[in-house]
């Protein structure tokens, strides 16, 4: 499914295009109040919603939505409050690989001189999502280019 979400996913798509494309693949989106600080949002497979935090910023809210998909995307259930870390990381790495553009995150990796938060704005993405395109999707490329 990675590759069909990229078919659909524009790193340029907006919070709102995103949640009516949701909406087309039969996935509902609600937001809700979401206790304590550590969840932004999450997938309900047996319900087939995403909940996202009414609470977060419209960068927030979109990057977290984009995550939630990927979980749609492979189909991750969630055994309660049990997180699977490897599931998880998949999620993040895939969300960052859909929301930067490899050649306007080079532009901006330049032009802000590798400052992570200027980058995230300019690409309109949370920071979290720059840290996980530099470890999770540049770094495993880096690695395998200087095995060669």
């Amino acid at each position: 499914m990675r590759n069909t979400l990229k078919v659909l996913i524009s790193p340029h798509d907006t919070y709102g295009s995103l949640r009516l494309m949701a909406d087309r693949l039969g996935v509902r989106v609600r937001s809700e109040n979401i206790p304590g600080d550590d969840l932004c949002g999450y997938f309900e497979a047996w319900n087939n919603a995403i909940i996202i935090d009414r609470s977060m910023t419209y960068r927030g809210k979109r990057c977290t939505l984009v995550h939630e998909l990927v979980h749609w995307s492979h189909g991750d259930f969630f055994h309660g409050s049990v997180i699977d870390s490897r599931l998880e990381n998949r999620a993040r790495r895939e969300a960052a690989w859909l929301l930067v553009d490899p050649r306007e995150y080079e532009q901006a990796e330049s032009m802000y001189e590798g400052e992570s938060k200027s980058i995230a704005i300019e690409l309109d993405v949370t920071l979290q999502i720059i840290e996980d395109y530099r470890d999770m999707v540049l770094a495993p490329l880096r690695d395998q280019c200087a095995a060669l």
